[in-house]
């Protein structure tokens, strides 16, 4: 495996933002509405998420990076304090996204192991996470050693609302 993982920095924010919309139209296929897929991946929509992106890095509480693969942008990866009422003292790996061309290649381990390193980094010894129902990385996450603990509502800024399965790590 040729790859490097970078620091999300204003030179790679253009990328993450293209990578995170691409991977939820590829992963979100037939569970979320394709007509908010195609909308989020509109130059438009994709020049928004480039601003949020550039927006959060001055934000000392969360961390996020950039996958490349042969040098080019597949994969990002995003953790910070659980977001959860019920886990406050848990780290929380918001996202891991990789593009389908890389997936089942070991690459979501790589980021996993990622997530897990950098929480450590930041204090926590245990993990939480979500997944939308219906993704196949719900077995990713089971594989890796997540213990459901419930089933929640999301909603989806189109305003559809899915069910998410929260996963626990109790040691990372």
């Amino acid at each position: 495996m040729n790859y490097t993982i970078e620091n999300l920095s204003l030179e790679n924010s253009e990328e993450y933002a293209r990578v995170n919309a691409l991977a939820w139209k590829e992963s979100y296929k037939g569970i979320i509405n394709e007509d908010y897929l195609n909308f989020i991946n509109t130059e438009e929509e994709i020049q928004k998420l480039i601003g949020k992106t550039i927006e959060g890095l001055n934000d000392d509480s969360v961390r996020s990076f950039v996958l490349r693969v042969d040098d080019k942008a597949v994969g990002i990866v995003r953790v910070g304090k659980s977001r959860i009422e019920d886990y406050p003292d848990y780290g929380e790996l918001y996202s891991i996204y990789l593009l389908d061309s890389v997936k089942k290649q070991g690459y979501g381990k790589v980021l996993f192991e990622k997530a897990k390193a950098e929480l450590k980094d930041m204090g926590y010894t245990k993990m939480i996470n979500g997944c939308i129902e219906g993704n196949k990385t719900n077995e990713f996450y089971q594989h890796m050693g997540g213990v459901f603990v419930y089933k929640t509502k999301l909603s989806i800024p189109n305003g559809q609302i899915v069910d998410e399965n929260i996963y626990c790590y109790k040691k990372i």
